[in-house]
């Protein structure tokens, strides 16, 4: 449920008529004037604001001493606190599927903003109807966190077992953690701190596997060699979702290629922004509508400086109004390439490694980054008489969204979970929720229907939960470990087989990736509502069936694709239900000049800076003063 008073209450500040709400909500109950002068609150016992003193008496409110009290006292005497008892009628309480923060830096204005937001709903509908679970989680499990642990212990991953080396960022992440807890119980927030998660504690780790291989037996996963996205500066496969796209500066090269045999002319151009990508071309494509390049189909190309031969072939697939309108296909430049490559079936050259540095098969260029070996074999083709034309543009590459590094596309080994074929099924789960703004609910749409890959969930790191796999050292059949043995490391742990049940070998290589972050921080729901594996039903059973669709989903608009699709995604091939009822999209906090704040621009405002000016309801107030889903700036006055 998610009334639309609420909505009204927390979209503008002109709440009208609805003053009790305005209480409920700019207040936070945190304390009200009551008759006589006393600070009351309704979450306290009768008599437990009898020490607090009487601002009337000394003529002014002292919201430092007081507000500080009332948060101690509802986290001592655990006001909050949700205790599970599972009725007959299922779903019976209003339950909030909290995002759960970064474990890598201190909290930011953004947080302030969106964990108010969430403290509304929980207020309004605890005093509305009782029973709510607004519970807490800390992200531990990623990149962020596993570099986080390297420069605060100056160590690097590489040298130390994955179990040690996670334990070591556990360590890490508790202090930043412990200090996270603080500010978040000093903003006033209603959280039950009884309730809260780590994404990559045993429990999480042993749901995560459970996930796994509950879609590894419905078909809903698989394993293949092919082409994958992947960033040479974290060197790990990455996901459709976690490329954005971003202007850089560049050069359109147009290079002469010669052509063999007898050929009706000599040579014809290719124009291109990558030439250090020659050595990987394995073919030249022609559209079969191009009629001024249709001599060139059947012929043979020699490839300038490289000189390998490659054939020339009509697919309709190429641009014509790009460059020349002949176009070289190189493993692998983008994804165009990759489906020429499977289309025709063509050899697979590696010319760049999972760093981004030119391989053997670059010959001269061999050991250089792809900007060296750009620049370098430009000039070298210009000395050879092969370069045509140079000029500079501006145009959009994909970038890996952590670090900005342009992605790659290499050929490996990883798992995956079929999307693709479940795109109406994923749509119809996003008509049935409510959405707070429903302008939000086309970000979804937009983000389904462009989908061209299936979900990769594998990746290259150490810190993670492990994927619960062995295989075959002889036959490479997949060993998946048993549920009740969850969670296990492979790297650790053996199989519990002694013998191959495809082949009969006995020796086994552990699975040494992790899962992508978003594969385990997607199950929420599921970890919250006490999803497992009941050994004896046979069947998947919840600890908190009340619980379970949640009611609200809270989060910012940045991450639809990633977090709020992903879930659906899980959820709904594990349950068949749509993990929660609503969701509340959150903007961004921006500057007074309406721009994102940032580090390097010098424009952050930091939230310890505010909260040691203004009272927390201040900042409360300020939360509730922007129309939910839109970013607004923060603004002093």
């Amino acid at each position: 449920m998610f009334p639309t008073e609420f909505h009204r209450a927390t979209a503008s500040i002109s709440y009208g008529s609805t003053t009790p709400i305005t209480t409920i909500d700019a207040r936070a109950d945190a304390s009200t004037p009551a008759p006589g002068g006393e600070i009351m609150s309704a979450d306290a016992p009768d008599g437990d604001h009898a020490d607090l003193e009487d601002p009337t008496l000394e003529g002014s409110y002292d919201p430092e001493a007081v507000e500080e009290r009332w948060q101690r006292r509802w986290v001592d005497e655990e006001v909050y606190a949700y205790e599970s008892e599972p009725e007959k009628d299922l779903n019976t309480v209003y339950a909030i599927d909290t995002p759960p923060p970064t474990v890598s830096g201190s909290l930011h204005m953004g947080h302030l903003y969106g964990h108010t937001l969430q403290d509304f709903a929980a207020r309004f509908q605890r005093m509305h109807d009782g029973d709510v679970l607004f519970p807490f989680g800390y992200d531990d499990n990623g990149i962020a966190s596993e570099r986080l642990t390297e420069k605060e212990l100056d160590i690097r991953h590489q040298d130390y077992e994955r179990r040690e080396f996670q334990q070591r960022c556990r360590d890490v992440c508790q202090e930043y953690e412990a200090e996270f807890t603080e500010k978040m119980q000093g903003l006033g927030c209603s959280i039950d701190w009884g309730n809260t998660y780590k994404t990559i504690e045993p429990r999480v780790q042993r749901i995560s596997q459970l996930s796994f291989i509950d879609l590894y037996e419905q078909g809903r996963e698989y394993r293949q060699k092919a082409p994958a996205i992947w960033c040479p500066e974290c060197e790990t496969a990455i996901s459709q979702v976690e490329m954005e796209d971003m202007d850089k500066g560049a050069h359109f090269n147009d290079i002469a290629f010669e052509l063999t045999g007898d050929a009706s002319r000599d040579e014809f151009v290719i124009s291109t922004t990558r030439p250090e990508l020659i050595p990987a071309c394995v073919s030249v494509f022609v559209h079969p509508d191009d009629e001024e390049n249709q001599d060139l189909v059947g012929e043979t190309a020699r490839i300038p400086i490289f000189g390998h031969e490659v054939p020339i072939i009509a697919d309709d697939r190429v641009d014509m109004e790009k460059g020349s309108g002949v176009v070289m296909c190189c493993t692998f430049g983008d994804q165009k390439d990759i489906e020429w490559y499977q289309a025709h079936d063509l050899p697979l050259r590696v010319a760049i490694d999972e760093s981004g540095t030119m391989t053997d098969l670059a010959g001269d260029y061999e050991g250089m980054s792809t900007d060296e070996a750009r620049e370098a074999i430009v000039d070298d083709l210009d000395d050879a008489g092969h370069l045509r034309d140079r000029e500079s543009i501006t145009h959009t590459v994909q970038v890996h969204e952590r670090c900005d590094t342009p992605v790659e596309f290499r050929v490996s080994k990883q798992w995956y979970v079929e999307l693709l074929d479940h795109k109406e099924e994923y749509l119809e789960a996003g008509r049935e929720m409510d959405w707070y703004p429903e302008k939000m609910f086309t970000r979804y749409k937009h983000w389904i229907e462009g989908l061209e890959w299936d979900w990769l969930i594998s990746r290259q790191r150490d810190s993670g939960i492990p994927f619960p796999v062995w295989y075959c050292e002889d036959c490479d059949h997949e060993i998946i470990a048993r549920k009740q043995d969850l969670p296990v490391d492979p790297l650790s742990d053996e199989p519990h087989v002694d013998t191959c049940p495809e082949c009969g070998g006995d020796e086994f290589v552990a699975e040494d990736d992790v899962f992508d972050t978003w594969a385990t921080s997607s199950l929420t729901p599921l970890i919250n509502a006490g999803w497992d594996w009941d050994a004896d039903a046979e069947e998947f059973t919840m600890d908190k069936p009340e619980l379970y669709p949640f009611d609200l989903r809270p989060q910012g608009h940045d991450i639809i694709s990633f977090w709020l699709f992903h879930t659906v995604v899980k959820c709904y091939e594990h349950t068949g239900e749509v993990p929660f009822d609503a969701t509340m999209i959150n903007g961004h906090v921006l500057d007074e000049n309406r721009e994102k704040m940032s580090k390097s621009r010098g424009n952050v405002v930091e939230p310890d800076e505010v909260l040691a000016e203004y009272p927390v309801d201040a900042v409360r107030f300020w939360a509730a003063s922007a129309a939910v889903g839109d970013d607004f700036p923060y603004q002093e006055k």
